[in-house]
């Protein structure tokens, strides 16, 4: 039984692991970006339209980081049942994912961006072009 139980842990890890979370770009984004998506998965993915380029990343990583010593500070003696799950990794609320990416057009022109969210939340951040232009990046 127990066998059972953990090859079916085992499986959903590994199908969960490999789940791919597509995000849209979102109208609070600057205005001169008429679409985007952003495609978490096993092939990362940025694509970025404005009505004169097509921007296109591929591959990057996506980092995960858990504040765990402030957590252990805030959590450890005060409520050490919450603290057991964040350690144990059970509890994915306070981890922070990040990636910065170049996304790229095909006459050469890249946007340098930074992306961070929260886990449950879509990603947001800034892109840059060559200039110093700043475009707010959101999705939903």
């Amino acid at each position: 039984m127990w066998k059972t139980n953990l090859a079916t842990l085992g499986l959903s890890l590994v199908l969960g692991g490999c789940a791919a979370s597509p995000y849209q770009l979102s109208k609070d984004s600057s205005p001169e970006l008429l679409r985007g998506e952003f495609l978490r998965g096993q092939q990362n993915r940025l694509v970025l339209e404005s009505a004169e380029q097509k921007y296109v990343a591929e591959g990057f990583e996506v980092h995960r980081d858990t504040n765990l010593a402030e957590l252990r500070k805030r959590y450890r003696n005060s409520n050490p049942k919450h603290w057991d799950r964040i350690f144990a990794g059970f509890d994915k609320t306070h981890e922070v994912y990040s990636a910065e990416l170049v996304p790229k057009a095909q006459d050469g022109s890249e946007l340098s961006c930074r992306l961070t969210w929260a886990s449950g939340s879509a990603p947001q951040g800034i892109c840059l072009d060559k200039a110093g232009k700043e475009y707010q990046v959101r999705f939903d």
